[in-house]
């Protein structure tokens, strides 16, 4: 038997067969971007086409060979098909549908922000419904939701994610320009919903959806019942600027048996920052200074209601439940959420600036329209305090 294999073995070697390389793996996924990959020694040549199956665009087109990777530049979802073909003979040798179903999608949202935050979360779920996938989310507040949201995989920002099939990246993203970004978002954020910019990166109809936010709730801070403001923001141009019109609201609200807790991080009785507000508010329960944000949703949850301007808090109260009276004139009615009373810019003033130009955060007194001319802030200086009471009176009903 030894001798016989000893021949079979010689014979063959004397037939010098061809060694068969093994076939070249392919590889693909949707992480930031359709991504397709050859791997293998057999040298062959591949085109690789990437389309848009809404639109029956070709988004991708490239060739490429074993050993080498392609992607597309546009981020956003995309519900894509890819064909791959011998580019020799043109043979179909690959093809993939994109589909989500049973596996592991990754969102990470890119602001620390607590509005930006509160607008875009919600929006993981409703990904994870529609494609019936397993959702794993990173936020920077990953502790106001991570109880409430079993149905998802919560890890921090910047952890190592496995065996993903997609990624998405949920942010304001800018080209050097200040122009969006067309490669990360199908259209320009500015002009749409704050919350329609994860729905659109995601691929999602737009619906406004509010988050559920975790926090202990200690009961009431005060017997007594008490509106909430929160009249500072990050920007001038976010302020309510007409003159002394935070001290008649609140006179007002005193007058008709309701106590005023002002709970911003800027603090009262600080020269600087009461300038902003026509000096310092008077008659205010001060809750104003550096809080941890669980104190805050208490005492906004607790409140009769609550008036802030284009900022987090505004965000934060609409998220835990408390009626919202929200002034802005910086930014159109459609830009923040609509389950409130909003105080606009009455017709004929400028107004909307935030939603067609690009916010200096360097530059507290911008003002891309009027800046410097009698004109400055006209937007929310021609926001009377009669039209924020009106409006808190179909909150309250005080009159």
């Amino acid at each position: 038997m030894r001798e016989e294999l000893i021949h079979e073995y010689n014979t063959l070697t004397n037939l010098r067969l061809p060694v068969k390389e093994p076939s070249n793996v392919y590889r693909m996924n949707f992480i930031e971007g359709a991504f397709f990959e050859v791997l293998g020694n057999q040298k062959r040549e591949y085109k690789v086409v990437m389309t848009d199956k809404k639109t029956n665009q070709v988004i991708h087109n490239t060739v490429i060979s074993n050993g080498m990777w392609t992607r597309t530049n546009r981020r956003y979802f995309t519900d894509w098909n890819i064909k791959v073909y011998d580019n020799n003979t043109n043979e179909l040798v690959f093809e993939h549908d994109y589909n989500a179903e049973g596996k592991r999608v990754y969102i990470h949202l890119d602001s620390n922000a607590i509005g930006d935050t509160l607008a875009w979360f919600p929006y993981a779920l409703e990904f994870q419904k529609q494609h019936k996938c397993k959702v794993i989310i990173s936020t920077f507040k990953n502790e106001w939701f991570k109880n409430l949201y079993p149905e998802l995989e919560f890890v921090n920002p910047g952890d190592e994610v496995p065996n993903i099939y997609a990624m998405y990246g949920i942010g304001w993203y800018y080209n050097d320009d200040r122009t969006f970004n067309p490669e990360r978002a199908p259209r320009d954020f500015k002009p749409i919903p704050l919350q329609a910019t994860s729905t659109d990166i995601l691929g999602l109809n737009y619906k406004e959806v509010k988050p559920k936010v975790d926090f202990k709730d200690t009961g009431r801070p005060i017997k007594e019942k008490y509106v909430v403001i929160a009249p500072h923001a990050s920007a001038h141009a976010k302020y309510w600027n007409y003159p002394g019109g935070w001290q008649k609201v609140i006179d007002t609200l005193n007058g008709k048996g309701y106590k005023v807790m002002m709970i911003t991080h800027e603090p009262l009785n600080d020269e600087w920052h009461d300038s902003k507000l026509g000096g310092t508010l008077q008659n205010v329960i001060n809750e104003t200074g550096d809080k941890p944000i669980e104190v805050r949703m208490n005492q906004i949850k607790h409140a009769e209601a609550f008036i802030g301007v284009g900022s987090g808090l505004s965000w934060l109260a609409w998220a835990v439940g408390t009626p919202v009276a929200l002034i802005s004139g910086f930014s159109e009615d459609y830009t923040e959420f609509e389950d409130c009373e909003r105080i606009s810019t009455p017709k004929g003033f400028c107004t909307g600036c935030f939603n067609r130009e690009w916010l200096n955060p360097g530059d507290w007194e911008w003002c891309p329209d009027h800046k410097d001319t009698d004109r400055h802030f006209e937007c929310t200086k021609s926001i009377t305090p009669s039209l924020v009471l009106k409006s808190l009176n179909n909150i309250l009903h005080f009159e």
